[in-house]
């Protein structure tokens, strides 16, 4: 249940307090501000190797290297105006190039014509002029792909490269270019590389993965003493893979920092009918860099073909995708529309695998024929229930999104309906290109579900969770295509947990207890701590789906059984298969854990009440009502239905109940 303060619990078991329903849009889809890049320039140039960074006055610095001519290009106010004029900087050299600005400082870093020096030039007045070249270092090898990130304003920064085969990464500190260092990491080759400091040196890179040789975009750190140990590699992290026979290629990865960690990559397709196309990712907010495998959000195609892909830079006000021949920008601006003075009704239904619902606006005037801005499908709704008490107070229910309009005229009435769907909606949307496999013992069953979660743009956290979620490691495929909400029911299918959505782009991985403490009390005095009425109670006392479950492991059997319930020759006998299960303990395990699972499906009646305004599904409650019980009657909130009609005086929850 989520906390209210004293005033709001006050005013929700009282008889006579006002409704207060907050709705409030902004331009955010899984957690973070919402990039709509628009075509900004689309000079013609030649599609080679690239860059961009945003200096500390705000122009975009453009970069590419074409016939070993290292060229550069200055847009003062890249907000209204791209420049196409491109300076030539330095002839002879190679095919490789970076660049990277923080405060006045600009480095343009690029290879030799041997193709395994690194050099670089440095401006130190926003990328107006540039100082003579220096050495960065000798590869042992031909770069083939280079990226280059600042610490801090003084001048502090690396290189990294990649090599056919090798990571490796170099920083200057106080104007002294340090030791080469290698990655240990082991891949069959690497074609690309990308990098931004944040910290650490965060670092997304392209290339086939060992042994099995498949097409894999990792991310990995070399630390500067935050969430990876000073000079020294963190874990590689496959975020992005295909088969080996796929015929594809991932290459030209781009990453930067704007709200969180963004990134493009390539995907060329080698196959009949195959396409070239650079695709944008996230890192889901609010995880961390070092998060591990597949935390990064199904990536989405751009409309752009060319091998290079879209260099990323971003200032304070804007982003960019840069290519020598196409530019793209976007405001960084979070746009916030409050609705909640407009709002007429709202109708939604959550429950353990869906939130959905709408919401109607008045529009009398006019005011929000287009609509205007921020009301776009796929933003962001906080929607909050709550009391006039006699400030506006109310509790935010699980993140919605507008999932489409509906504009409505009945004589001189006018009203937008906004259609608003939860998080599971963004599972069921959420499908995977290639197949994601989980060797056995690389993940727990909670740790699966984190990455399934955070692909379709949801941070799982746990709170409460069974010992088994996080115990049990087993082989888990999801095959191309599949759904992410199918996916996550799977997983749900072998543990005893269930998931919660919530606000802040959040969701909770829980175990409903049996032995789960009453949060809240229904009924009973119309006043006091306990008091909250009850408009219609219907209590039903039914017996358990199921009797016995059990599972049939890799050559092992479990069992789990209601002997109070089989006594009496209620319910059934359930059966699951678990080639996970490699031991009795565990099919055991499995058996009992899907014995729970349709003990809580089992209906167990409804009521209808005043909102409480922190009830959440699962929540385990009270029913005071002597006709009933002597005794409190406990129950687990299954389903959560919301409504309010100012038109016809309704604000109302209407919960259905399960067992506890």
């Amino acid at each position: 249940m989520r906390t209210i303060s004293a005033a709001l619990l006050a005013a929700q078991q009282s008889a006579s307090a006002e409704p207060y329903v907050e709705a409030i849009v902004e331009n955010k889809q899984a957690g973070v501000t919402r990039l709509d890049f628009a075509i900004a320039d689309s000079t013609a140039n030649a599609i080679t190797c690239h860059g961009a960074a945003v200096a500390g006055d705000g122009s975009l610095v453009r970069v590419r290297i074409e016939g070993g001519v290292v060229k550069h290009s200055r847009s003062t106010t890249p907000q209204t105006a791209i420049s196409a004029a491109w300076t030539s900087a330095q002839a002879g050299k190679g095919t490789q190039i970076a660049v990277c600005a923080t405060g006045a400082r600009v480095a343009i870093v690029y290879t030799d014509a041997a193709g395994t020096g690194v050099k670089v030039i440095e401006s130190t007045d926003n990328g107006q002029t540039y100082g003579a070249e220096a050495a960065v270092a000798t590869a042992p090898a031909a770069v083939v792909g280079l990226a280059a990130a600042y610490r801090d304003a003084g001048g502090d920064l690396a290189v990294a490269w990649v090599e056919a085969a090798a990571l490796r990464i170099v920083k200057r500190t106080a104007g002294i270019w340090g030791a080469v260092s290698a990655s240990p990491a082991a891949v069959s080759s690497y074609n690309g590389i990308g990098m931004a400091y944040v910290f650490d040196w965060n670092i997304g890179v392209t290339g086939a993965e060992a042994t099995t040789l498949r097409p894999t975009l990792w991310t990995t750190t070399y630390g500067d003493g935050i969430d990876v140990a000073a000079n020294t590699w963190g874990a590689a992290y496959v975020q992005q893979q295909a088969e080996a026979d796929a015929q594809v290629t991932y290459r030209a990865p781009f990453l930067a920092y704007v709200g969180t960690y963004r990134m493009t990559f390539v995907e060329q397709d080698a196959f009949a009918g195959g396409q070239t196309h650079t695709y944008r990712t996230h890192l889901v907010y609010p995880l961390g860099w070092t998060a591990g495998a597949y935390t990064w959000r199904t990536p989405a195609p751009v409309d752009y073909a060319q091998a290079e892909g879209l260099a990323l830079a971003a200032g304070v006000n804007w982003a960019f995708e840069s290519a020598p021949d196409r530019v793209h920008r976007a405001s960084r601006a979070t746009l916030t529309l409050d609705l909640s003075a407009r709002v007429i009704a709202a109708d939604v239904q959550e429950s353990t695998l869906d939130l959905a619902g709408h919401i109607d606006i008045d529009n009398t005037d006019g005011a929000y024929a287009g609509p205007p801005a921020p009301l776009a499908v796929g933003n962001l709704l906080r929607l909050s229930w709550g009391y006039r008490t006699p400030t506006a107070e109310a509790s935010a229910m699980a993140d919605l999104e507008i999932a489409g309009f509906e504009y409505r005229r009945t004589g001189g009435v006018s009203t937008l309906r906004l259609a608003l769907a939860g998080g599971w909606a963004q599972l069921r949307r959420d499908r995977q290109r290639t197949g994601v496999f989980h060797a056995a013992g690389s993940a727990s069953y909670g740790q699966i579900l984190t990455r399934i979660m955070a692909r379709a743009g949801i941070n799982l956290t746990t709170s409460g969770a069974s010992v088994r979620q996080g115990s049990v490691m087993p082989a888990f495929q999801i095959a191309p295509t599949t759904d992410a909400h199918t996916a996550v029911r799977e997983v749900l299918d072998f543990i005893a947990d269930r998931i919660i959505m919530r606000a802040g782009n959040n969701a909770v991985l829980i175990e409903p207890l049996a032995t789960a403490p009453s949060v809240y009390t229904l009924g009973g005095a119309p006043s006091g701590p306990s008091g909250h009425a009850v408009y219609d109670a219907r209590i039903a006392l039914l017996p358990p789906p199921a009797s016995e479950a059990h599972a049939f492991g890799a050559g092992v059997f479990g069992e789990a059984i209601d002997y109070a319930a089989a006594a009496a020759y209620l319910g059934t006998r359930a059966h699951r298969r678990d080639l996970t299960s490699t031991t009795p303990a565990q099919a055991a395990a499995t058996a009992a854990a899907h014995l729970r699972q349709l003990a809580l499906d089992q209906p167990g009646g409804t009521l209808t009440v005043p909102p409480v305004c922190g009830l959440e599904v699962l929540d385990v409650v009270d029913i005071t009502d002597p006709l009933i019980g002597a005794s409190a009657v406990k129950r687990r909130v299954q389903e959560i239905r919301w409504r309010y009609d100012a038109r016809g005086g309704t604000y109302e929850q209407q919960i259905s109940l399960g067992a506890v």
